[in-house]
């Protein structure tokens, strides 16, 4: 059986890497979706799937004024 000191210290570590991982979570949601992409897959592999996911022509009003503030941010 271990002693309580060594168990008091693994749990002391566990609730330390808990909240590291709490912490980075929410650091996480905090970033858009494209940001969080780039960190994983790089900035190259995220645009080439979001050019792949993209459809051809908007279908809704909403996408048609992200679209165009898409294109006049780029021009």
């Amino acid at each position: 059986m271990a002693s309580p000191s060594a168990s008091t210290a693994r749990g002391s570590e566990r609730l330390l890497w808990d909240c590291a991982t709490v912490g980075r979570s929410i650091e996480n949601d905090r970033a858009s979706a494209r940001s969080r992409l780039e960190g994983e897959l790089g900035e190259p592999v995220t645009q080439l799937l979001l050019a792949t996911l993209r459809e051809a022509e908007p279908s809704t009003p909403h996408e048609e004024h992200l679209w165009r503030a898409a294109r006049d941010s780029a021009a």
